[in-house]
């Protein structure tokens, strides 16, 4: 017992050993000393420095990783940080290490917020006349009632702005949402999300965390509406599932036929209700409800031990691992049955599907199509059918490029060439490009 106990402490030792060592070195390659450079205020940015009486820029202060880039023409007696990214010299304002085109270092003040005290660093500044976000001009904006929001969200007389390009008419003074994270905010009765108008029910709208929201109407996720979802009995069960007043959710898409009121979720894949067991938001065909405790969905979600095999879009089954054996990355064989992702493909078997570029394994023949990682070919003829190389094969009629085809090749003469790819044109069809 006590040679455990002593062999247990001289692991503790040792782990304390290389942590201070670890700790030690990363202060090292991290302090600016070590490469010669000192902060011109390091309380105010950690991004500019002095070293051998040249200004540098070093991204968030990154010596090891980065390292630091000479502003050229930069002057080191007279040059100043202003907030993280800003600074000035004599000659010019700078946005990480860059000259601010329009700006003058003579004439720089910070854009004042309507909700925070603390305005600095928001990335807007007011130079010779002009407002500035993250180093460009913003067009039109009037720097004598210009201020700043929350987050990216700006204002004058006349717009709200959000970043530099997006400007909405303003109404009104824009307003925080409670509890809501800084891509929010309110103007009267709309709510705005990255700049964009969401919703027009602002007096019911209501955060519920940071991905989802919703008003009387509609739930949003990351501002986009979730089609069918309603917000009457919406919650957030779990980080991958959700439900309302009709149905469950596996992410934002809804599982068939599922029953909210006994919906119970076991883990990250496994979840059931009175009516299924459910694998990924997908009905398992042959397992039941009442077969399956928190221990046995615990075991089913182990992918080392079990695979899901789709016999339709939304049906199932949970089989043995070991009894599985892939023929590519999207055709699967059991029980003497071929699967692909989404499917159980009806009178195919196994050695129906033709490998026909065994490095990659990304071309098959089943009977008499083409597929490309399991998508059909259209068009392709698989009895001339070859692969050429890096995603272009082609038959006696065309040319193509994964599952399309190549409108200016022509299979007699198409020689493939490295950097040789094709590219989509307006039209929808795709032409050769070499890099």
């Amino acid at each position: 017992m006590k040679v455990l106990v002593w062999i247990g402490i001289a692991f503790l030792v040792i782990f304390i050993v290389c942590a201070v060592i670890f700790a030690a070195f990363s202060f090292y390659v991290s302090n600016p000393g070590t490469y010669n450079a000192i902060a011109y205020d390091s309380k105010v940015s950690n991004q500019y420095y002095m070293r051998d009486n040249k200004v540098i820029y070093v991204v968030d202060g990154n010596f090891f990783q980065i390292g630091g880039a000479d502003i050229e023409g930069a002057d080191p007696d007279t040059f100043e940080v202003v907030d993280q990214s800003y600074a000035k010299d004599i000659n010019n304002v700078y946005y990480d290490g860059k000259p601010v085109a329009g700006a003058n270092p003579s004439s720089v003040e910070f854009v004042e917020s309507e909700f925070e005290k603390n305005s600095v660093n928001s990335g807007y500044l007011i130079s010779n006349g002009k407002v500035f976000c993250y180093g460009e001009v913003i067009d039109g904006a009037d720097p004598a009632s210009f201020s700043y929001l929350i987050g990216s969200y700006a204002m004058d007389n006349n717009y709200i702005y959000y970043y530099i390009d997006i400007k909405i008419p303003r109404k009104v003074t824009p307003a925080v949402i409670s509890d809501a994270n800084d891509r929010y905010i309110r103007h009267g009765e709309q709510v705005l999300y990255n700049g964009e108008v969401i919703s027009d029910e602002a007096g019911s709208f209501k955060p519920i965390n940071d991905e989802y929201a919703k008003d009387d109407f509609r739930v949003y996720s990351h501002g986009k509406v979730v089609e069918g979802m309603v917000p009457e009995g919406f919650t957030v069960i779990s980080p991958y599932y959700r439900k309302d007043k009709h149905q469950a959710y596996y992410f934002n898409f809804p599982i068939p036929g599922s029953d909210p009121k006994t919906f119970k979720v076991f883990n990250d894949a496994v979840s059931k209700d009175i009516n299924n067991i459910y694998y990924n938001g997908n009905i398992v065909e042959n397992k039941k409800p009442s077969e399956i405790s928190r221990s046995d969905a615990d075991e089913l979600q182990k992918l080392w031990m079990w695979r899901s095999l789709h016999l339709d879009e939304k049906l199932v089954i949970l089989v043995p691992s070991d009894d599985v054996e892939d023929i590519t990355n999207d055709y699967y064989t059991y029980n003497n049955d071929v699967y692909s992702r989404t499917e159980k493909l009806a009178g195919v078997k196994p050695e129906d599907v033709v490998v026909l570029d065994q490095s990659e394994k990304a071309f098959t023949r089943i009977g008499k199509q083409v597929f490309y990682y399991g998508t059909a070919i259209p068009g392709a003829d698989p009895e001339t059918f070859t692969v050429v190389a890096d995603r272009f094969s082609k038959d006696a009629n065309h040319v193509f490029w994964a599952e399309h085809r190549v409108l200016d090749a022509h299979p007699s003469t198409f020689e493939y060439k490295t950097n040789l790819y094709a590219v989509e044109d307006d039209e929808g069809g795709y032409n050769l490009k070499i890099d």
